[in-house]
Parts: structure tokens; C-alpha cells; sequence
């Protein structure tokens, strides 16, 4: 369930992933006031995107501000959501928190302001998740795992017990991570890896098991939009 709120929520990020926060919200039987973007586009002023309009972004048009809405900010790209999240703070504006009807959290476990917790997704026995985090679409955190900030579990992703998966970090469609594993920050595992062991900060792994892999950010993005 949503944090409880009496002001207006915006998503900022009309994209995929922002649609896909719009529907969690309405789900809940909430409607979120618009879409804001983290830059300006041409014909933001016209958009419509399901159904709701996009009314301004975090650059040039700021009338959405009036009110001091809540947020989530719904970008699948960790740095541009930090980026986002942190330019909402600095206007003074406060995070909303979106849990999925569908998705379990289950005893003991915690989720920041600014996270969204997707349909099917389970945060296990004593997790936690940081701010302004992603644990996307059927994808499962055991019991005791620790998500930092910034980070974003990918839809079907599975992380055993005791996992750290530290700031920025993103954990690939499919991916499973053994127990006890930690995931350094802003490191990578694609979708489909099966991590066995510590993966370094800054990172790229890929495979069965997963092993070091040049980095592909254009790879990288394209798992993130999903």
C-alpha cells in the first residue's frame, strides 16, 4: 500500500517504467496528478501519456510544484533516477512510497520513501530497500537482503538470503544471486547471470556463473527501460 499522503503524487518520468508506476498507482486507487519529465521536451506541454498529461519537468516548467506533491521518480536508469530524486529533494519536495497490491512484503521487512516495489515482487523476512530504489515486475528478495539506494532489481530477478546489493547497483531480467552474495555499487549483472560470489564496485558480469565482462552501458540501458 501506498504511504498514506494527503497532498498530490507526480511520477516523474513519463517512459515505460513511468507507466508502469502509473498503473501500480492506480491499482492502489490512486491518480497521481501528471507526469513530470527530467528534461524538457518539445511537445511535453501536449502529452498525454495513458491517460495522464505530462504538466512540466524538473528544468524550465516547475507551475507543478504548487502544492508541494509528493513524487516518485520512475526512470530505469539508476544514475538518471539518483540525479532526478535528488533534484526533487533540492525543491524542497518530499517522496512518496509505492507498493504494488500485489506484491508481499513479509515480516519484518522495510522500504524507504521513493522506492517502488512492482506487481508480483517479494521482499523477503527481514529486507530492507532503500530509497528511491526499483524491485521491479515478479522479482523476489529472500530473507535479511539489504538493497541500497538507487538500485534497481530487474523484472524476474531473484537474490537469495543475505545478499548486499550496494548504491546504484542493477541486477538484470532473470538474474539470480546466491546467498551472501554482496553486489558492488553501481556494478552491473546481466540479465540471465547467475552470480556465485562478490561482484567488485563499478562491475560488469555476465553469464553461468557469472564472470567480468567489458562494459556495455548501450546493454546496460536497454534491460534498465524494461
Amino acid at each position: 500500500m501506498i504511504q498514506a499522503a494527503t497532498d498530490r503524487i507526480v511520477i516523474v518520468g513519463a517512459g515505460d517504467h513511468g507507466r508502469v508506476v502509473l498503473d501500480l498507482f492506480r491499482a492502489l486507487g490512486e491518480q497521481p496528478a501528471g507526469f513530470v519529465e527530467a528534461h524538457p521536451g518539445p511537445d511535453d506541454g501536449a502529452r498525454v501519456v495513458d491517460g495522464l498529461a505530462v504538466i512540466g519537468d524538473l528544468e524550465s516548467r516547475l507551475e507543478w510544484q504548487d502544492g508541494s506533491p509528493r513524487f516518485v521518480v520512475a526512470l530505469g536508469d539508476n544514475q538518471a533516477r539518483r540525479e532526478a530524486f535528488e533534484r526533487c529533494l533540492g525543491l524542497g519536495l518530499r517522496p512518496a512510497m509505492a507498493i504494488h497490491p500485489s506484491a508481499l512484503l513479509l515480516g519484518g521487512a522495510a522500504v524507504e520513501p521513493g522506492s517502488s516495489i512492482c506487481a508480483g515482487a517479494i521482499v523477503g523476512v527481514g529486507a530492507s530497500v532503500a530509497a528511491n530504489s526499483i524491485v521491479n515486475t515478479g522479482a523476489s528478495l529472500d530473507h535479511d537482503d539489504r538493497i541500497g539506494a538507487h538500485v534497481h532489481v530487474a523484472p524476474g530477478a531473484h537474490l537469495a538470503g543475505h545478499v548486499i546489493v550496494a548504491e546504484g547497483a542493477f541486477v538484470g531480467i532473470g538474474a539470480s544471486v546466491r546467498d551472501g552474495s554482496r553486489i558492488g555499487a553501481w556494478s552491473v549483472v546481466a540479465g540471465g547471470a547467475m552470480v556465485v560470489g562478490d561482484v567488485l564496485a563499478d562491475a560488469h558480469v555476465a553469464g553461468v556463473p557469472a564472470r567480468p565482462m567489458p562494459h556495455a552501458p548501450e546493454a546496460q540501458h536497454a534491460e534498465e527501460r524494461a
